[in-house]
């Protein structure tokens, strides 16, 4: 059935509005690329593994829930509305937390600080890790709950502030010391501001009313715990590779530098899985034609970009002429970004079906994988090696997820053809790689399969260029 005027402008006006917070995110990325092209890589190493470890450790204490809230918010049990239910999760989630870090930082500091890659006399920072981690779930919570609540101003500005705290203002002591713990203080201390924001925003929900917590619980705990595991794992994607790279900080610093320029590929993504999510599990009964066919151009509009940048990636480095050693891997970097990015359009049908432990299995058989290569590449390649293990990983998680999702939920419209793709998007990676010091073999090479891809995705060319078109005329009629 087509699609009305109202309900089209409806999808795209909320999509822009979605976009903002992430679109100017990335002016937060940018200046933390500029201060890591900077910085020298041995300077931000460790801090870095720090930051990426908060991810992981956030994730413990969330246990799921975050992504359980995402998905009954609009459906909760007799007695509860969606505010209470965000109470509910906010303070098991601070239990755990609390449980967690005392008794990792009371018994297992040693072990830790040697897992996370944080350097000699790294275990006097691993109560400072799981502070960090647990002052950054109250705004990943609070983050969610704007969304949820369609409160696009403040969810906006939060999402910037959140950004800044983990891409940018953590770096900033690096212009004046060396000193790890000054990078890490800065780091709890702009975490901790946006808390206490949290925490004046999240007063009234948690005072308000009485809450049925053993309900919520009943409907919520199950399906977040087999989730769990999923959340946990999937920044170690990150945090492995680093942790194989702590004998050589600068390996880990390039490695850390190269993540996060990889992450230009998210460009194309902006604010679209924000609200994407959302849209999908309120309309997925209605609108499996529409969720298809968006599929199909957000794979288009990534494959594209990610080509651009491979073909293009010699000028990214003459801005920063001294990490040009990361041109050999960068390709891969992307690549690994890439699948990351298409399997948030492919994996919906796991979380429909409420089988969640689908996704777990995938995450956990992609970090298996990307612990035995780091063991064999990292000694053999160091950075190269490790983010070779990191798109395999990627890879493997990205297919298992996919065919489980599917199964129970179809979002890709032809199968042939996001095969196809898949196996482009290898090959364009592979030839960045091979000929990276050969700008113009690289360049034609890329350029062919981008010419492939175009064809194959015909029709998503011509939706988009109509979309362009007609977006341009609205602005230049305003």
């Amino acid at each position: 059935m087509p699609e009305t005027p109202k309900k089209q402008e409806s999808f795209l006006g909320s999509l822009m509005k979605y976009s903002v917070a992430t679109y100017l995110g990335f002016l937060i990325s940018g200046a933390a690329l500029i201060v890591k092209g900077v910085l020298p890589p041995d300077r931000y190493a460790v801090p870095a593994s720090f930051m990426a470890y908060t991810t992981s450790l956030m994730n413990v204490g969330m246990l799921g829930l975050d992504q359980g809230l995402l998905r009954f918010f609009r459906e909760p049990v007799e007695g509860a509305t969606g505010r209470s239910m965000f109470a509910a999760t906010t303070r098991l989630s601070l239990l755990v937390m609390a449980v967690v870090g005392l008794v990792g930082s009371a018994f297992f500091a040693e072990p830790l600080s040697a897992a996370f890659g944080l350097g000699q006399n790294g275990a006097i920072l691993v109560p400072f890790l799981f502070l960090n981690a647990a002052l950054y779930m109250l705004v990943r919570y609070l983050n969610v709950l704007l969304r949820l609540e369609n409160n696009v101003r403040a969810y906006t500005a939060e999402t910037l502030w959140m950004q800044a705290c983990l891409n940018l203002l953590y770096l900033l002591p690096g212009f004046f010391t060396s000193k790890t713990w000054v990078f890490i203080a800065a780091a709890v201390a702009s975490f901790g501001c946006v808390a206490i924001a949290f925490w004046f925003k999240a007063k009234a929900p948690i005072r308000a009313g009485k809450v049925p917590y053993k309900a919520i619980y009943r409907q919520m705990v199950p399906y977040s715990i087999a989730l769990a595991p999923a959340a946990v794992l999937t920044p170690l994607f990150q945090s492995v590779c680093l942790s194989f790279l702590a004998s050589n900080t600068f390996s880990q610093g390039l490695f850390a530098f190269a993540y996060q320029l990889s992450m230009l590929v998210t460009t194309v993504q902006a604010g679209f899985s924000t609200y994407w999510g959302p849209y999908v599990f309120a309309h997925y009964r209605t609108e499996q034609e529409r969720i298809g066919r968006i599929h199909d151009l957000l794979n288009f509009l990534i494959f594209g970009f990610f080509c651009l940048l491979v073909m293009f990636e010699d000028i990214i480095f003459l801005i920063f002429p001294s990490k040009l050693p990361c041109m050999r891997f960068f390709p891969l970097m992307m690549l690994a970004a890439v699948f990351l990015i298409l399997m948030e359009g492919t994996v919906y049908g796991n979380a429909i079906a409420r089988r969640p432990h689908h996704d777990t299995i995938g995450v956990a058989l992609g970090v298996g994988v990307e612990l035995l290569l780091c063991i064999w590449l990292v000694p053999l390649y160091s950075v190269t090696g490790a983010a070779a293990a990191l798109v395999a990983g990627n890879a493997v998680m990205f297919v298992y997820r996919t065919l489980t999702g599917q199964y129970y939920y179809r979002t890709i419209p032809s199968y042939p053809r996001t095969i196809s793709g898949f196996l482009l998007a290898l090959a364009a990676g592979a030839v960045g790689v091979v000929f990276y010091q050969h700008f113009v073999v690289k360049f034609v090479l890329v350029g062919a399969i981008l010419f492939i891809y175009c064809t194959l995705y015909r029709p998503q060319l011509q939706k988009l260029w109509h979309m362009g078109m007609t977006l341009l005329r609205k602005l230049l009629h305003r």
